[in-house]
């Protein structure tokens, strides 16, 4: 079952200055795949909320970072 992800504005802020930032550093193409690959996580991550930890006040609220890789 999937489940909606609520951005909070702090991250909603960051991901878009990531983007930005790819984008003056980056190809289009980079970050095009860049932009592909977190949407991909992100339909993931509704699938199975489970691939984070709960927060410790809410056993049905997830977080955890999307910046580490391997």
């Amino acid at each position: 079952m999937a489940v909606k992800l609520v951005w909070s504005k702090r991250a909603d802020q960051g991901f878009a200055r990531i983007v930005k930032y790819l984008e003056e550093k980056w190809t289009d193409k980079e970050v095009s795949n860049f932009v592909g690959e977190a949407k991909h996580f992100f339909d993931l991550l509704k699938e199975n909320p489970q691939m984070l930890e709960t927060t410790w006040r809410h056993n049905n609220l997830y977080r955890g970072p999307i910046n580490r890789t391997g």
